[in-house]
């Protein structure tokens, strides 16, 4: 009812807060979703937990040639001389299985790249999903105000993006208001979701850590970020304030991309060309030319690895995502 969604609206910040602290909590890797990768997911548990469900192949510094030297348990080098107890602990129990999922990367078996294909799909739609979010509170409309009668509290087909905006944006409401309540509880849908997600996001960390070329990004996604574009124009053009919301608008966007090195690299990028083209871009073109740039970036991002140890400085103490724990 318009009630309850008023009432929502007005705590939605702490339940939001609530929610993802014990989402976060108890994140691990999902490895009953991935069995291709399960061994690898396993024995990360421990490492995931600390990392924040992030994957940076230079924590592994040094354990990883003391491995293959020895081909037994490593000897402790210099390098990791700063890990604590369990942070050294749980690279030392993951670093057998990094190295043999490596390896079987770079052999680009056939198992491990039909997962990772699967994995880089689930991230994008999350990606496309979290970009939406973000664009609709920019655009004041998350929810939209009043709601649409004719969208019921448990309508969540978002993905209907040839809907009117403003029945997308509800509908991507009341499927974030599911996410959140449902968190709440014990293994709950949402908390399934969410731990596939981000076990999906630590997969293509890996593969993209290793200079693995990751899939490209599928016709589904860039359409429906063509379209929701092509739905912000004209709710934007009806009215009248296309000037003072694409600032708005493309700051969410670039922020809906997420965390991590790769989204770091594309809001970098797409950053840049939205600078250096900034006269010429409109608010129709914010998520259709984001898209392209992603797509480009993507398939070339294993080409560019070359400059990773030097991005790799100093980053070994810095989590990228969800928990602020310990890498």
């Amino acid at each position: 009812s318009c009630t309850a969604r008023r009432t929502w609206r007005s705590v939605e910040g702490l339940r939001l807060s609530r929610g993802a602290m014990a989402a976060t909590a108890s994140a691990t890797l999902d490895a009953s979703s991935f069995k291709a990768f399960a061994p690898l997911l396993e024995d990360s548990q421990a490492y995931a937990q600390l990392s924040g469900c992030r994957f940076r192949l230079s924590s592994f510094d040094g354990l990883l040639e003391e491995r293959a030297q020895s081909g037994s348990v490593p000897e402790v080098p210099p390098s990791r001389a700063r890990d604590s107890g369990p942070r050294l602990a749980a690279k030392l129990g993951a670093s057998s299985k990094v190295q043999e999922f490596a390896q079987r990367l770079g052999r680009r078996d056939d198992d491990l790249i039909d997962e990772l294909d699967r994995a880089f799909r689930i991230m994008m739609m999350e990606s496309v999903r979290n970009a939406m979010l973000s664009m609709f509170k920019a655009l004041e409309m998350f929810p939209p105000a009043p709601p649409p009668a004719e969208i019921e509290d448990q309508d969540c087909a978002y993905e209907d993006v040839a809907a009117p905006l403003p029945h997308i944006a509800q509908r991507l409401y009341n499927d974030q208001v599911r996410r959140i309540t449902d968190l709440e509880t014990d293994d709950s849908f949402a908390g399934r979701l969410q731990r596939r997600a981000m076990t999906a996001s630590f997969i293509v960390d890996f593969a993209s850590e290793l200079g693995v070329e990751l899939p490209p990004v599928s016709e589904t996604h860039l359409g429906m970020l063509q379209e929701i574009s092509r739905r912000v124009a004209e709710e934007t053009r009806r009215r009248g304030d296309a000037d003072s919301v694409e600032p708005r608008a493309r700051e969410a966007f670039l922020e809906g991309l997420g965390q991590g090195r790769l989204a770091e690299r594309l809001r970098k990028d797409v950053g840049s060309w939205w600078a250096e083209n900034k006269m010429a871009v409109g608010i129709a073109a914010i998520v259709g030319v984001g898209a392209m740039v992603i797509g480009g970036l993507v398939s070339a991002a294993a080409a560019r690895r070359g400059g990773r140890a030097s991005d790799d400085a100093g980053d070994e103490e810095r989590p990228q995502r969800g928990r602020r724990g310990e890498l």
